[in-house]
C-alpha cells in the first residue's frame, strides 16, 4: 500500500480515478467497482477497501437502475425480476461465499483465476467481433444462469471483479446494451448489500480519513455517473462491446499482476 504520499494528493489521486471509473460505469456497466477497489487498495488492506467501495456502487447502481428507462420504474423493475431474478440470486448466494473467501483464502488464487478468466474472454470476444474467429457462445438456459450467478457472485464478493462473469452471460443473452447494463447492475447491487453486511466490522472501524475519502468519491462519482449515462445513447453496440473489451483487458493485467505479486513478495 502507499503510504508516502500526503493525504491530500492521494485523495485527489483517488477523486481522478473514481471520476474516470465512474464515467465508464454509466457508459457501459461496469468499472466503477474493479477500478475503484483497485485505487482503494493502495491506501488500505483489500477487506477495507471492499468495504469502501461498496457505499458509492451501491448509489451508482441505484441511479443506474433508475435512470434511462424506456418503461416505467415499475414495469422494468418486473421485466428484470421476471427475466434475470435467479441470476441475480444465484450472483447474491455466490457473494456470501465470495466474502467469506476474501476472509480466509489468500487473495493471490483468486487474482489470478480472475485474471486468467477475464483475458479469455476478452480475447476471443474481440477476436469474434472481427471476425477471425467463431464467437463464444454461451448457453442461456436455467441450468446455465445458475451456473455463471454463482460464479460472478463469488468472484464478485473475493475481489469486486463480477463482470467479466457477468458479461459472458449476458452478452449471448441479449444484444440490448441497455439491458445489459441494467441486468448486471441489479447483480451488483445485491452484492454490495452482502458486502456491507459481512464487513460490518471493517466499516464501524471506518475514521476521518476514510469517512472524508467515502464522501469525496461518492460525490465525485455520481458526478460523472451522469456524464457516461448520457455518452451511452449516443455509441454504437460495436463500439459498446470494444469499451467493456478495453476496460476489462486493463482490469485483467493489473488483478493479473496483483496475483503475481502476491507471491513474490
Amino acid at each position: 500500500m502507499i503510504t508516502h504520499l500526503s493525504e491530500p494528493l492521494l485523495l485527489a489521486l483517488e477523486l481522478v480515478v473514481f471520476a474516470i471509473a465512474a464515467a465508464l460505469h454509466g457508459l457501459t456497466g461496469l468499472g466503477l467497482p474493479m477500478i475503484g477497489t483497485i485505487a482503494l487498495a493502495m491506501l488500505y488492506p483489500l477487506p477495507k477497501a471492499i468495504a469502501l467501495m461498496a457505499f458509492p456502487s451501491l448509489l451508482l447502481n441505484l441511479i443506474v437502475l433508475t435512470t434511462n428507462n424506456h418503461q416505467s420504474l415499475a414495469f422494468e423493475a418486473r421485466y428484470y425480476a421476471k427475466k434475470y431474478g435467479l441470476l441475480a440470486l444465484t450472483s447474491l448466494i455466490g457473494s456470501v461465499i465470495g466474502v467469506k473467501l476474501l476472509l480466509f483464502v489468500p487473495a493471490g488464487y483468486v487474482y489470478l483465476l480472475m485474471a486468467a478468466v477475464t483475458l479469455y474472454f476478452v480475447i476471443n470476444g474481440y477476436l469474434s467481433q472481427k471476425g477471425v474467429i467463431q464467437a463464444l457462445h454461451i448457453p442461456t438456459s436455467t441450468l446455465s444462469m445458475i451456473g455463471f450467478g454463482l460464479a460472478a457472485g463469488i468472484i464478485g464478493g473475493a475481489t469486486n471483479a463480477m463482470s467479466p462473469i457477468l458479461m459472458m452471460y449476458l452478452f449471448s443473452k441479449t444484444d440490448d446494451k441497455h439491458e445489459i447494463v441494467k441486468a448486471s447492475n441489479v447483480c451488483y447491487f445485491l452484492s454490495k448489500i452482502v458486502q456491507l453486511a459481512l464487513l460490518k466490522e471493517q466499516v464501524l472501524a471506518f475514521g476521518r480519513l476514510e469517512i472524508i475519502t467515502l464522501v469525496a468519491i461518492c460525490t465525485a462519482s455520481v458526478i460523472f455517473l451522469m456524464v457516461g449515462i448520457w455518452l451511452r445513447s449516443k455509441v454504437s453496440n460495436d463500439k459498446f462491446r470494444l469499451a467493456i473489451f478495453a476496460i476489462l483487458l486493463l482490469l485483467a493485467i493489473k488483478v493479473g499482476w496483483s496475483g503475481v505479486r502476491y507471491f513474490i513478495q
